[in-house]
Parts: C-alpha cells; sequence; structure tokens
C-alpha cells in the first residue's frame, strides 16, 4: 500500500505525500547541484587556457 489509511481529515495521506514530494524535489535538487559543479570546472579550465594563451601572446 502506498499511503497509509486516512485520518477524518486525510492528514497521514497529507503528510506522507507531502514527505515523498520533499524527498523528489531534494534529489533533483542534488542532480542539478552536480550538473552546476561540473559546468564551472569546465568554465574555469578554459579560462586557465585563456590566461595562458593571453599571457604567451603578450611575453
Amino acid at each position: 500500500m502506498l499511503f497509509e489509511p486516512l485520518d477524518s481529515e486525510g492528514y497521514k495521506r497529507s503528510v506522507v505525500y507531502h514527505a515523498a514530494r520533499l524527498s523528489m524535489l531534494h534529489n533533483r535538487m542534488l542532480k542539478r547541484f552536480e550538473k552546476v559543479d561540473k559546468a564551472a570546472e569546465k568554465v574555469e579550465a578554459e579560462v586557465e587556457l585563456f590566461d595562458e594563451a593571453v599571457r604567451t601572446l603578450y611575453e
């Protein structure tokens, strides 16, 4: 059974639903942060290459 039996106001089902939703959103947020970190690492690497190229031009 996915949800516990309801009480008179449906409170238990609501709590379980919101906990599951919060968990899913948290997982999505962590995946997004991982993507952002990877993109930032790529940008930093490109900046280092650009910096090296500019320094060699002005030497």
